[in-house]
């Protein structure tokens, strides 16, 4: 019984499904068969090479978009993957861009115009009509279509408008039926000549740009820029690099040029005034198998252009192999930039590197000097950011650690490193030890690992070493020059280049001095006067074995007690702000006076060991306190967590229940 039931549901639902299926079918060859039945045009308008419109109104009609334009005849014809508008002259035809929009909206009206009903013109004059009752005899707007297929042209003949309705008469092609149509026909035809131009000027985009050739007159050198790779490099006046950010803004800014204003086909201002005889400027993109060049003139208002601060000037100018007569505001910084692009463009970086490159790095002083000792930094193999350093008198198997973090910061400021202004390209022997690179008052040379190859570019090729040598040439010249060896470019820096490339092994030594094991503990922290030896101690913190430190530390006011975490946490990992000295004397600078150490910090650990035992100058600023370690052998300045500690402990404050004298002691004094 069951599979009696399924069966059935299965023959009924067959029989919906086809029935849907032949319905639906039927349904969408109805729909098509009727929307062919009513185009006007057939496929062949689909594919136009060439399109001619010959507008001539009604006397006392025309449309507000062409109110000043005459009645004339506009033709528009397909180059390659663009459209271009052929104005009428009376010497050539002015040959434009046509406003991609526009065109692609006429063409798409011819290719869908459907009527809402027709008639034969054979009906006419049995009915005592003819072409003249609908507007056809002269019609307002006649448009000549030339297919791509080898066919002749076909004319569509647009007339009056009808009774009712927004509609307008057309005739046929082939002039047998008259069409009654949507008036979108007429107005997407009727834009007028400045509405079918289009407003840009470049169509090449920045990143489909491969070359850039600037020329400020006719008799001046060129300045070229080329893209090399994800680059770009300047080919003339001078062979260097172009800065990519600057460039491309550049690019991107003359792509979004667009028209200002067209001149009136019965209006030439005179050459002298547009400028365009001898262009002020000649700008020249090119692309994939393209070029554009844009001529630049005289400012439309040159007393407007000259004022200080103007944002953007408006100016004659002219495209190549156009006759069109045209202005263009530009932001006076791309002028200035265009204009001066050998300078404005160019890359001022001094020594372009990849930091992430960099396997190691030796700073150097000048020879001369009576404390000149290279530097040698070195990235560990085992360790992608540890460094070490070697100093040239150093074991060579030392083991002394560099700060990444300095490192790294003093990597990015040799990549970053940009000139104020360029010296000189092309100098001399002469000119290089006058300005004396002969002793460079410091070297810096970078040892590179080779850059990976990658599947677009499997020819890599990128030195290996580079080497950036710094010089003062003394005298009335106060400038700092750099040049890279084997470079001939000479850059200018500013006053303080070299103050931020010290090379003193301190600077970048690790400011990680020393770290207690997990499994040590501090059994006792001790705070007293340097002298006498048996001073009473400022503190004394037992921390039993027994008990945590939050538990010795309950008892505690909030302040001290966050102090004392601070202060004990700071000692497992002991960690500098800078280095001051890499040895232990008995006495210590503070504010240019030679003193004695003021305290001692005692760290008493737990299993048994040698203490850590620091020596404590006053404190000298909000940021500043000295310290020493004898074990160490460095005198430094305190990280800033510890220094707050201290102060936090220094401070006049209630006695402390943890310590383990008998007393709370004298008030300390301010600033251990």
């Amino acid at each position: 019984m069951r599979s009696k039931i399924t069966l059935i549901l299965l023959a009924l639902n067959l029989a919906v499904f086809g029935y849907l299926f032949l319905v639906k079918r039927h349904t969408a060859g109805s729909r098509v068969l009727e929307e062919n039945r009513r185009r006007v045009l057939g496929p062949e308008a689909a594919n136009l090479d060439r399109l001619q419109i010959s507008f001539n109104p009604p006397e006392g009609e025309r449309p507000a978009t062409s109110a000043t334009e005459p009645a004339t005849t506009l033709t528009l014809e397909r180059e390659t993957d663009r459209w271009i508008l052929v104005s009428p002259a009376t010497a050539a035809p002015a040959r434009w861009p046509a406003n991609d929009f526009a065109v692609r909206r006429m063409l798409n009206g011819l290719q869908f115009l459907e009527h809402e009903t027709s008639f034969p013109v054979s009906d006419l004059t049995r009915n005592g009509q003819s072409l003249a009752d609908y507007g056809l005899d002269h019609p307002r707007l006649t448009l000549t279509l030339t297919p791509a297929s080898p066919i002749p042209p076909l004319i569509l003949k647009i007339g009056g408008d009808t009774v009712v309705g927004n509609r307008l008469y057309v005739l046929s092609p082939d002039a047998t039926r008259i069409h009654v149509v949507n008036r979108n026909i007429y107005d997407n035809f009727t834009l007028g000549e400045s509405a079918l131009r289009s407003a840009q000027l470049f169509t090449i985009p920045a990143f489909e740009a491969r070359a850039l050739t600037l020329q400020t007159s006719t008799t001046g050198p060129r300045t070229r820029l080329r893209r090399d790779q994800d680059d770009w490099a300047f080919e003339s006046p001078v062979t260097t690099r172009a800065t990519k950010t600057r460039t491309e803004l550049a690019l991107n800014s003359l792509h979004a040029l667009q028209v200002t204003r067209f001149a009136q086909a019965d209006h030439r201002p005179d050459p002298a005034i547009t400028g365009l005889t001898t262009p002020s400027l000649r700008i020249t993109l090119e692309g994939n198998g393209r070029r554009e060049t844009l001529s630049l003139g005289l400012p439309l208002d040159p007393e407007a252009a000259s004022v200080p601060g103007v944002a953007a000037v408006e100016y004659y100018a002219r495209l190549d192999e156009r006759s069109v007569l045209f202005t263009t505001t530009l932001s006076t910084r791309l002028v200035a930039d265009l204009r001066d692009a050998a300078t404005a463009l160019r890359d001022r970086r001094v020594l372009p590197f990849d930091p992430a490159r960099v396997t190691a790095l030796t700073l150097a002083d000048a020879p001369a000097r009576e404390q000149n000792r290279p530097l040698r930094i070195q990235k560990l193999d085992s360790e992608e950011t540890a460094w070490r350093l070697l100093p040239a008198d150093a074991d060579p198997t030392s083991t002394l650690r560099a700060d990444p973090a300095t490192v790294e910061q003093l990597l990015q400021r040799l990549a970053l490193l940009d000139a104020v202004r360029f010296a000189n390209d092309a100098p001399t022997a002469i000119e290089l030890e006058n300005l004396g690179f002969n002793r460079p008052e410091r070297t810096v040379t970078l040892e590179l690992a080779a850059p990976e190859k990658t599947a677009a570019n499997t020819a890599v090729s990128a030195p290996t070493s580079l080497t950036l040598e710094f010089a003062l040439p003394g005298g009335a010249d106060s400038a700092i020059y750099a040049r890279v060896a084997g470079q001939p470019y000479v850059y200018a820096l500013a006053p303080d280049a070299l103050s931020s490339i010290p090379v003193d092994p301190r600077v970048y030594r690790d400011r990680q001095l020393s770290r207690l094991p997990d499994a040590t503990r501090i059994a006792r922290l001790v705070i007293k006067p340097a002298a006498p030896a048996d001073a009473k101690a400022l503190l004394d913190l037992v921390l039993p074995a027994d008990r945590t430190p939050a538990e010795v530390l309950a008892s505690e006011t909030p302040a001290r007690r966050d102090a004392l975490t601070a202060l004990l946490k700071s000692l497992r990992s002991l960690r500098a702000q800078a280095i001051i000295r890499e040895d232990f004397p008995a006495t210590t600078l503070v504010d240019g006076v030679e003193k004695p150490w003021s305290y001692v910090l005692e760290a008493t650990l737990d299993p048994a060991g040698p203490p850590v035992t620091l020596y404590l100058a006053e404190r000298t600023g909000a940021s500043t306190q000295l310290a020493g370690s004898a074990t160490l052998g460095l005198v430094f300045t305190l990280d800033q967590p510890v220094l707050d500690a201290l102060w936090a402990l220094a401070a006049p404050a209630a006695p402390s229940k943890a310590l383990a004298t008998e007393g709370p002691g004298p008030t300390p004094a301010p600033s251990p």
